[in-house]
Parts: structure tokens; C-alpha cells; sequence
């Protein structure tokens, strides 16, 4: 894990990243996110569906990124990371904890709700978990609160427009409803095996 870390950080992958989020929008949208609470300097990070680290190598490089970013950005990114995924071995458990991280053991379906400012950290989940998430939270002082790295939205609306009876569309109300509303602000990420649109949304 130590050289995933390494390898990643000295990419120039990770370089151009940065650089994204340290564009002047962005760091407005995480200021604003983080202004939303009074009582809270830092936003903490959940991240959903990692998948398992020790077989596949996207969530090995997905966690990594997860771990890099809290670190660089430990001004705004509390360095405690909480982790949820149903299939986290004992063993990827302990490393986990190991890397800074806290295994969540209650399944939450996404539905958390952003008491504080929450960076959720959602790389290549189903749509059915950020459609939980924005139904638990669709309210202005809550969506105010939260920061999203996950998958472009505007897939979800070109899939369901493309396929109107799609299982897709039946459980992606908020989550089109949130790219109508142009809530959604968007980095490019292309990492691996793997390639994604990150969303970056403060709502």
C-alpha cells in the first residue's frame, strides 16, 4: 500500500488533480461548504463502495487517492476517514485503521446526513447510493454542507433519456434532479484501470 501511495503521489495524475481542486472555483465551492458550520473547521471524509483493496487494483488506487487527498488538503480534510463497504475483509480492516481510516460496521445505504461539512468520497458506486444520499439530505442547510468526488451525473441523464424504462431512471430522481438544478461541478479523473468523472458539488 506504502508504494501504491508513493507511485500515486509522484504521478502526474495526482499533480494535475491538485491543480484542479486549487483552482480558484474550487476552493471557493470548499469554502463555502466549510463555512456552513459555525462550530466545524474541517470536513470529515466517508467514502462508500471502496470495494475489496486486496484483490482488485481499482480500489486499491481509489483509496489511495482518498488518503493523498486528505493528507495534502489537511487544512480543510480531517485525517480520520471513515469506510463502508459490505465485502471489508478483517484483514483490510486492520489495514485500514493502519492508514488512518474508520471501518463503519452499519450498513447506511448512503443516507447520511451532513450534520457537518462531509466530503463523500464515492467513486464508482450505483446510482441507488447517491440517489440515498441526496434524498437524506435534500434540504438547503444540509446540501450546503456537502462535497461529492463520484461519478458524472450527466451519465446518469444521457443513460435514462437514451433508455427511458431503465431500472436507472426509477432510482435516480434526486440525482437528476440535482444535475437539472446544475448543482454539479465536475474534474476530470482518469486513474488506473479505470476512468471516472469526478463530481465536485457544494450545493
Amino acid at each position: 500500500m506504502q508504494l501504491t501511495l508513493s507511485n500515486l503521489k509522484s504521478s502526474s495524475f495526482y499533480r494535475t488533480l491538485v491543480a484542479q481542486i486549487q483552482t480558484p472555483q474550487l476552493l471557493s465551492n470548499f469554502s463555502i461548504t466549510l463555512s456552513s458550520s459555525q462550530s466545524q473547521n474541517k470536513m470529515q471524509m466517508v467514502i462508500y463502495g471502496i470495494g475489496n483493496i486486496n484483490s482488485y487494483k481499482p480500489p486499491h488506487l481509489q483509496l489511495s487517492l482518498a488518503i493523498l487527498l486528505s493528507r495534502r488538503f489537511i487544512s480543510m480534510i480531517e485525517g480520520w476517514i471513515k469506510v463502508f463497504n459490505p465485502i471489508i475483509s478483517k484483514v483490510e480492516s486492520s489495514l485500514m485503521e493502519a492508514l488512518g481510516c474508520m471501518v463503519l460496521t452499519i450498513d447506511e445505504q448512503g443516507r447520511r446526513e451532513a450534520e457537518r461539512p462531509t466530503l463523500f468520497f464515492m467513486m464508482h458506486c450505483k446510482v441507488e447510493l447517491y440517489n440515498n444520499l441526496l434524498e437524506a439530505n435534500w434540504r438547503p442547510e444540509w446540501l450546503n454542507r456537502m462535497v461529492v468526488f463520484g461519478n458524472s451525473f450527466e451519465r446518469y441523464h444521457s443513460f435514462v433519456s437514451e433508455f427511458k424504462c431503465s431500472i436507472v431512471g426509477k432510482y435516480s430522481g434526486y440525482v437528476l434532479e440535482a444535475r437539472r438544478l446544475g448543482l454539479i461541478w465536475f474534474v476530470r479523473i482518469s486513474l488506473g484501470l479505470f476512468t471516472t468523472r469526478a463530481g465536485i458539488s457544494s450545493i
